[in-house]
């Protein structure tokens, strides 16, 4: 599944550069290097990501870049276990994305509920839910979003 989302990225990259307009709904980043190994066991599944695009504008969903990643980490002061085993990698509609680092299960982490929305693991979720057709079932009144119609435009989901 890692190679196709790659491919995806890389797809989506090269429309974005085409449209200078995109920003407002989207960007993907140069990816970053490699990183020690201890960096890399943080992040968990998320350090693939990275290596693809060091943060991301995917219309709704926000995912942090390595560099915005340790100042997002606030919103698990309420939730974080003695094992460290949450990330918080990004934000949906301004909820916090959160991401389990031993099984690589992605939640929305409703602040005022104090509960949890699961998406699955973290490479179902980035193909289905922010680079794919899964977008509607996350953002409210999708089919008018800039980034859904990109996707739409693009090849990577049908109509």
């Amino acid at each position: 599944m890692y190679e196709e989302i790659e491919k995806i990225i890389d797809c989506l990259k090269e429309g974005l550069e085409e449209d200078p307009s995109s920003i407002v709904f989207g960007k993907l980043n140069d990816g970053i290097g490699e990183m020690n190994e201890t960096n890399t066991l943080k992040l968990g599944v998320y350090y693939n990501l990275l290596r693809l695009t060091n943060g991301a504008r995917c219309g709704d969903i926000d995912l942090w870049s390595y560099s915005e990643l340790e100042k997002n980490q606030f919103v698990l002061l309420n939730i974080q276990d003695d094992k460290e085993s949450w990330l918080s990698i990004g934000q949906i509609l301004y909820e916090p994305l959160i991401m389990n680092r031993f099984n690589g299960n992605v939640f929305k982490y409703i602040v005022d509920e104090d509960s949890m929305e699961c998406f699955g693991e973290f490479n179902f979720f980035l193909k289905n839910s922010v680079l794919g057709s899964g977008y509607c079932n996350i953002i409210p009144n999708s089919e008018n979003d800039d980034w859904f119609m990109f996707l739409k435009k693009k090849g990577i989901i049908s109509v």
